[in-house]
């Protein structure tokens, strides 16, 4: 598989990002030349990745070891993936432990042989009882040597799903994504919603129907799911495949196995959609700081070169520039408007996000409560549990969307200020998706019933203590009228006290059961509010700080180039007619490279193709 010939114009990008650079740097604006060399590490970094993501045991691994014909991925009957593994290319193979370090430090690399990669590595011997926080693999692989890096997530399915909110934690940073769903059956509520939440973090993917070697009836499975997803107005196509006979081919050199187990069809999908880029928030990015930090000097350049050329517009120049500083500095004071639409938007959706949470918890309680109500909790313990964490997980998942999607609308809103208060080179940010949180940990399973279901021996002996009671008060008395203890009328009252008691009985029993189970489901709830919402706060008090530091520097760089073009106005006063031509000449040819810089990142923006000049 080739890759098109800079298909993201990055030769281009970094091009102009370096004729920026050393502008900014004659200029000594050391804030710009660090801002686009983090720019021009962005672009350059070969990287695309592509993540793996399905529910448990469906062939992840399995697809990952065939598609690379190496194997990289632990596979095995019980959970094999429990930590994101990623994989990029090495002419050697190798492995190593990403492991925290705690206090927010930055992560520790620990090298591990790359055998271990089969094993079980969150209790791995060389992290020293630390958390592992994922695994990152080398391999020689022709599939990886042109940029692509594959990250093997945990399965989101499970008791409450506890992977979830982490696989949609690394959708926000990935190129696109590979769903992966067997063909034992049609996809399930929690597959169908799962992808509902990933496609709107990262909208460039592909359903991959596995196993087809071993169901027969993979065909229908395939259309079946097909018109799931056309009914859930999702256009993602489903391409069936097969991971062990992909694997034969290999070993035999068997062409036409290997169009029978239609990997090709999955390595058109990475070469024509995902190597070209075609979802590419990296390099738009990186054209908006480079289009910016062209903005800044720009300013400074013109400013001087017109108050040279005309030095009777110097008075004015200057009085504008004064003025334009003056407004800068009130308009990013700290308590300007952006402050104040940053902190009153954080504390709007930090209520709206816990609210929203527990929206949704409180809708999954009521439903839970009607489940148990209607029926017997000891006999349908295990299937109410099940669908409690399932639901309880996929409300996770849901919130952590709509506070990420919330996140990025707050910032466009602050960056709306700056544009309001005159200063339109502002570049967005991008909302980290660490800084988003995305783990919230495994949550303890919903706590079993003490009750147990009833058994026959105890129903006789409640029906016989209340029959007894029945039988004895009426044979007393009907033994005065001659009659035997045990006579028809004492016993068919026996009967009837004793249906009563049974009753009553199970009415009771029932009642305690329900309450029991209303119990646990509270405080099964309340547990992961308690744990949710924690993190919930801390993930948006991260996204202020990212925010606000983003922000504040652009704040201090625009104060700064009006500052710079003030004094270079003052300056060009001072300048002696041969320094003046001089001066003149470098500033048009500082002007003429930032206007094409300008504009040919602006062309590839909206067409992919750097401008004519």
């Amino acid at each position: 598989m080739t890759q098109p010939n800079d298909p993201r114009k990055v030769k281009v990008i970094v091009e102009l990002i370096d004729h920026a650079v050393a502008i900014a740097g004659a200029k000594d604006r050391g804030d710009l030349v660090a801002r686009l060399q983090q720019a021009k590490e962005r672009i350059s970094d070969p990287q695309i990745r592509v993540v793996i993501a399905g529910q448990l045991k469906q062939g992840k691994s399995q697809l990952l070891n065939s598609l690379l014909n190496v194997p990289v991925a632990r596979v095995g009957d019980d959970e094999t993936t429990a930590l994101a593994t990623v994989v990029s290319y090495g002419e050697q193979a190798s492995a190593r432990l990403i492991v925290s370090r705690g206090d927010g430090e930055e992560p520790e690399v620990v090298e591990i042989p790359p055998s271990e990669v089969q094993t079980d590595l969150r209790r791995a011997p060389q992290a020293r009882g630390r958390e592992v926080l994922r695994v990152e693999v080398t391999a020689p692989s022709p599939l990886l040597k042109n940029g692509l890096a594959f990250v093997d997530t945990p399965g989101v399915g499970g008791h409450g799903q506890p992977h979830l909110s982490a696989t949609l934690g690394l959708l926000p940073d990935a190129d696109a994504m590979l769903m992966v769903s067997d063909t034992s059956q049609e996809f399930t509520e929690p597959e169908m919603t799962f992808m509902r939440q990933a496609l709107e973090i990262c909208p460039l993917a592909t359903v991959l129907a596995t196993k087809i070697d071993l169901y027969p009836h993979w065909r229908e499975i395939v259309a079946a799911n097909t018109d799931h997803l056309r009914r859930a107005g999702v256009s993602t196509s489903v391409t069936p495949v097969s991971a062990v006979l992909r694997s034969h081919a290999i070993q035999l050199n068997d062409k036409e196995l290997n169009e029978e187990s239609n990997f090709p069809a999955v390595v058109k999908f990475l070469n024509e959609r995902v190597l070209t880029r075609e979802n590419d928030r990296i390099r738009d990015q990186v054209l908006a700081e480079v289009r910016s930090a062209a903005e800044h000097l720009s300013l400074a350049v013109e400013t001087e070169l017109s108050s040279i050329n005309d030095p009777g517009e110097r008075e004015r120049l200057t009085a504008d520039l004064e003025r334009r500083k003056q407004d800068a500095q009130d308009a990013l004071a700290h308590t300007a408007l952006w402050q104040q639409v940053l902190n009153d938007g954080i504390s709007d959706l930090t209520a709206d996000v816990d609210h929203d949470l527990r929206a949704r918890f409180r809708a999954i309680t009521q439903h839970t409560e009607q489940t148990i109500d209607g029926c017997d909790p000891t006999h349908h313990w295990a299937e109410i549990g099940g669908e409690l964490e399932s639901a309880i997980a996929t409300a996770v998942g849901d919130n952590f969307v709509w506070a990420y999607q919330r996140a990025e609308a707050l910032a466009q809103e602050v960056a709306r200020t700056f544009e309001e208060a005159g200063l339109g080179a502002v570049e967005m940010p991008h909302v980290d998706a660490r800084e988003m949180g995305a783990g919230f940990g495994e949550f303890r399973s919903l706590a079993g019933l003490e009750a147990k279901p009833i058994k026959a021996g105890h129903k006789v002996v409640t029906g016989m203590r209340g029959s007894y009671g029945g039988v004895l008060m009426f044979g007393m008395l009907t033994s005065f009228a001659g009659l035997g203890m045990f006579n028809p009328l004492s016993l068919g009252a026996g009967l009837l006290l004793g249906r009563k008691a049974y009753k009553e009985d199970m009415e009771n029993r029932m009642m305690r059961v329900r309450n029991e189970a209303k119990t646990n489901l509270r405080r099964f709830v309340d547990d992961v509010s308690f744990v949710v919402s924690k993190e919930s706060r801390d993930r948006l008090k991260g996204v202020q700080r990212q925010l606000r530091d983003h922000y504040r520097e652009i704040a201090n760089q625009t104060t700064r180039s009006l500052q710079e073009s003030l004094q270079a106005t003052l300056a060009s006063a001072k300048l002696e007619e041969n320094e003046r031509n001089t001066r003149v000449a470098e500033l048009e040819r500082q002007q003429n490279i930032l206007r094409q810089v300008i504009a040919h990142a602006t062309s590839i923006a909206t067409s992919g193709e750097p401008a004519k000049t």
